[in-house]
């Protein structure tokens, strides 16, 4: 027996305890109260119970077991497909160990700008092949410490006030810090992060061929709701090339894909 058939087990005879005692105590004491693992929690009894009650205590006490699980989210900030957003933060000394710069794997970029490895083995390919189709792509941003990301906020909260949130993540919540997203800009966009990359061809090309590299855009136009973020068509995070894939055919946004496979951080 492998250990994720005994937890199941285990799981699975808890909750048949937890049933039992309800069952008692409910007869011995008429309404109200049970056990369940080391809590006691009100229970629907008498007459005008409803099955809908019955159902919505055992749902609630199976998700609190899903949450206490050692399986339920156990995705470190390593993991590719760990969500980052304004709900889930990254620790402020969080740093990527695997990062490399994305000029040793022929990458362009306006600055010495870093990625994790694999990320950074991708994007070379996806940046040679680029070429290959007449497109330019240069990095203009990498990886962004905590605090190379307060002073980011900053500079873009003096400017815009408090529309920067809109704009800008604030510390510990920038998928940057993660060492897997990038900011593309190239001539045609004046070597600048702006709006003005969604016109060039090269945009273009990434929205058809970035997922095949496993590069997918984190903040798409019409998403903003599900995001929390302004459509920013120049920024793309590696989730590798099978969660990319399957983003590419949910129609979903990064934020709302991550949210369903549960892939929360925890490091």
């Amino acid at each position: 027996m492998n250990t994720r058939t005994l937890r199941r087990l285990l799981n699975y005879k808890h909750t048949r305890r937890g049933i039992r005692l309800a069952i008692v105590l409910l007869l011995v004491f008429g309404a109200g109260y049970s056990l369940w693992g080391d809590e006691v929690v009100a229970v629907p009894a008498g007459p005008s119970a409803s099955a809908a009650a019955w159902s919505a205590l055992y749902y609630s006490h199976n998700q609190q077991l899903r949450e206490e699980s050692p399986t339920a989210s156990v995705t470190s900030c390593d993991d590719l497909s760990v969500l980052v957003d304004r709900s889930h933060p990254l620790p402020s000394d969080y740093a990527p160990g695997d990062l490399v710069p994305l000029q040793d794997y022929g990458v362009p970029t306006l600055g010495s700008e870093v990625l994790r490895r694999e990320a950074a083995e991708h994007l070379g390919r996806l940046v040679e092949d680029a070429a290959v189709d007449g497109e330019e792509l240069v990095v203009a941003s990498g990886y962004r410490s905590y605090e190379d990301q307060k002073l980011s906020h900053l500079r873009l909260m003096s400017v815009f006030g408090e529309a920067a949130g809109r704009m800008s993540a604030t510390p510990g919540h920038s998928q940057h810090q993660l060492g897997t997203a990038v900011d593309f800009t190239n001539a045609a966009a004046a070597y600048e992060v702006s709006g003005f990359f969604a016109q060039t061809s090269a945009h273009w090309w990434l929205e058809q061929h970035a997922w095949e590299y496993g590069f997918v855009l984190a903040y798409p136009q019409g998403k903003e709701d599900q995001t929390g973020y302004e459509w920013e068509p120049w920024h793309y995070r590696f989730v590798g090339v099978e969660d990319a894939k399957r983003l590419q055919e949910s129609d979903l946004s990064l934020q709302a894909f991550l949210e369903r496979e549960g892939t929360m951080p925890h490091c």
